[in-house]
Parts: C-alpha cells; sequence; structure tokens
C-alpha cells in the first residue's frame, strides 16, 4: 500500500522500482533508458472511437522502438544497413537491367552476353550480400535462423513475381489463373512460415514473462505483458512483407515491360526495398533486445515436440521430468499441451494443478511463483524444479 492506501499508486511505486534495474531479473536485459508507457501517440483515434485504441498503442511503440533502436543502435548496426543498400543498388542498377538485355539471348548464352563491367557489378553485389548476412548472423544471435529465412523469403518473393510475369508482363492486369499457380504456391508458402516466425516470437515472449516477470499481483503482470507488447513488432513484420513483395514485383514488371519503359516502376523497386532493410532490421533486432541473448526462439508446439523426441530417445535418462534442484526428489511441476507451467494448487483440500501465475479453477487461490519441496522443504522458482529438456 501507498502512504495514500491507494493500492493502484503502490503497483505503480513497485513497477517504478523495478525499471530503475531495467527489469525483474536484474541483469537479464540490462538497464531500459526510458519505458514503454512513457510514450504517447502522435495522434489520438481512441478519442474519436474507442475501437481505435489499438491504433494508438501502435503509434507508442513504434515510437518507443525507433527512440530505443537510435539510442542503442551502434555503428556496426548503420554500417550493415548500408551493406544492404549498397548491394541492393549494386544488383538494381545494372546496365543490363536498365538498358533491358537482348530479350533473344537467354540460358547460358545471356550470362555470357553480359558486358564485363556489368558482370563484375553483379559478382560484386553477391559478395557484398554475402557480407550483409555475415553481418547478420554475427549481430543477432538468437535471431539467426529467423533472419537468414527472412532473406530467403524475400528472393522467393521475387522469385514468384518472375514466374507471375513469365507469360503476363502486364500482371496483374490481364490475369490467367492457371498461369498463377506455381507463383501463388510459393507467395503462400513463404506467408506460412512468416506467421510461423511471428508465432515463435511471440510465444517466446510469453514464456519469457512467465520465467522472469512473474508476480502475485495479476495488475503487475498485466504491466509487464503491456511492456513486452509485440503489436508495433507484428506491424512491422507485415510492413516488410508488403514491402519486399511491392519492390519485387515492382522490378519484375519494370523488366517484363520493356516496351514502355516505365522508369517509375524502377523507382518503385528501388525506394521500396532501401525502405525494406531498415524494417527489416528492426524486424530482427527487437526481439532480440527483449528477451536477452540466452533465448532460443520458437514455439511451444516445437519445445514439447523436442521434449517427447528426447524422451522417446533416452528413456533412460534419470533426470528427465521434474526433481527438486536440492534432494533430487520428484515433484509435482509440469507442463500442459501448451507449455505453461503447471504447479499443484497451495490449498490442502485442493487436487487441480494450477497454472502459475493465475488463479486455481478451482477454488481460486492464486497459483505460486515459487515451490516448495515436499521432501526437503527448498524454497525455489518453478522453472528450478524442472529438467533442461522440460525447461527448453
Amino acid at each position: 500500500m501507498s502512504e495514500d492506501g491507494d493500492p493502484v499508486s503502490a503497483v505503480m511505486l513497485h513497477e517504478d522500482e523495478v525499471a530503475e534495474g531495467g527489469s525483474m531479473t536484474t541483469g537479464v536485459h540490462g538497464e531500459m533508458p526510458f519505458r514503454l508507457r512513457d510514450f504517447e501517440p502522435f495522434f489520438s483515434f481512441g478519442n474519436i472511437h474507442p475501437i481505435a485504441r489499438p491504433l494508438d498503442t501502435i503509434q507508442c511503440e513504434l515510437k518507443f522502438q525507433v527512440r530505443l533502436a537510435i539510442h542503442e543502435w551502434e555503428r556496426g548496426h548503420w554500417f550493415t544497413i548500408a551493406l544492404g543498400a549498397v548491394a541492393f543498388l549494386l544488383g538494381s542498377l545494372s546496365p543490363e537491367i536498365i538498358s533491358g538485355g537482348d530479350p533473344k539471348v537467354i540460358g547460358a548464352e545471356g550470362i555470357q552476353a553480359i558486358s564485363g563491367f556489368a558482370f563484375l557489378q553483379i559478382l560484386i553485389s553477391f559478395i557484398v550480400w554475402g557480407w550483409f548476412a555475415i553481418q547478420i548472423w554475427s549481430k543477432f544471435p538468437i535471431m539467426r535462423a529467423h533472419a537468414i529465412s527472412l532473406l530467403v523469403f524475400w528472393n522467393l518473393f521475387v522469385l514468384a513475381q518472375v514466374l507471375y510475369h513469365e507469360s503476363n508482363p502486364a500482371f496483374p492486369r490481364d490475369i490467367v489463373l492457371s498461369d498463377t499457380m506455381i507463383g501463388t504456391l510459393i507467395v503462400l508458402v513463404v506467408l506460412f512460415f512468416i506467421y510461423f516466425f511471428w508465432k515463435a516470437v511471440t510465444e517466446t515472449r510469453d514464456m519469457h514473462i512467465e520465467e522472469y516477470h512473474l508476480h502475485e499481483d495479476v495488475r503487475l503482470m498485466e504491466m509487464e505483458m503491456a511492456e513486452h507488447s509485440l503489436r508495433s513488432w507484428g506491424f512491422l513484420l507485415a510492413t516488410w512483407t508488403a514491402m519486399t513483395m511491392l519492390s519485387a514485383w515492382s522490378g519484375a514488371h519494370y523488366i517484363a515491360d520493356r516496351i514502355g519503359g516505365d522508369a517509375s516502376f524502377l523507382a518503385l523497386h528501388i525506394v521500396s526495398g532501401l525502405l525494406t532493410l531498415p524494417v527489416f532490421m528492426m524486424v530482427i533486432w527487437y526481439p532480440q533486445r527483449m528477451l536477452g541473448q540466452d533465448t532460443v526462439v520458437r514455439t511451444k508446439a516445437a519445445i514439447a515436440a523436442d521434449a517427447e523426441l528426447a524422451k522417446a530417445g533416452n528413456s533412460d535418462h534419470p533426470r528427465s521430468g521434474s526433481f527438486c534442484p536440492e534432494c533430487e526428489a520428484e515433484v509435482m511441476v509440469t507442463r500442459n499441451a501448451k507449455g505453461d507451467l503447471l504447479v499443484p494448487c497451495p490449498t490442502k483440500a485442493c487436487t487441480t494443478n494450477s497454472m502459475v501465475g493465475k488463479v486455481c479453477p478451482t477454488c481460486n487461490v492464486p497459483a505460486p511463483t515459487r515451490y516448495d519441496c515436499p521432501s526437503c522443504g527448498i524454497n525455489a522458482p518453478v522453472l528450478d524444479f524442472l529438467s533442461d529438456v522440460e525447461a527448453w
């Protein structure tokens, strides 16, 4: 309670004390220079109609993320974006692309027909793209596989547009559905994997809060969830997807339509492609900044599947399941099918397993975030009672 007896003020006071250390687990994330709740939207759409309040939330989160990036990005981050821009421009402003090349020469003969300077420019573009990928790999350890996957998805969007324009240079005008099957299949597969990337990040965020920011006060939990919101990050991911598709379409459209030679499509391709790079950096940087360097970004289903495979492949492993970290006695701490932590209800007469951080569905008693070993009596965080297989 605060001095005036207001419980909400007490919660805010405790949250401010926590914020001074950067997080509820000091040393895990580092100190935060400012907090998300300190930001206001540019224009409050919620004042017009309550249904538009998510737009205000996205505005605040975007302001927070951009300011945090400007505050914390080092010279290497900006250098990486510059590398990507150089590689993109070297590939987009090739003399062969601008002149249109010789449409009668295809395949290996077409590659041999490229002039020496243009061919050298293509090689340099590939080298710089490789350097860009190496920079991404080294700077974002927990996002390595996802970052490289996004770059592959970008190229698959380009391939899909090439297939769309192969038989219809005016795509999407005069569209013939039978000619778009392969390109559409590629786009749908890429969107499917991008969705699972979003799902992996959001579910890892949920487990991160469950592990590091649990509190018996539901209001504090709600505040931490709000501080770890990913609405604007999801908006940036959707923006990156749309911009890469736009860049791929405009580039393929410019090359396919050689009669008109409308340079506006090339300009659109270059502008959208260059804007894609900082958005890409934000998409892969922010989850790592939020979750820390030691996190594995995976869905709960993938974690559960790995745990089942580990049990099936090594059924005699003596330390699988949950046990006391002190006396190694088995305890009743488990995960459900969704990956949520379950502990026995603290009420003696109740036999229900409750989700950590929630109230018992039977007796409405809050489930504790720490657990007492029935054998030796040690009190430790619930996650400490799970084996490494069960924890991750």
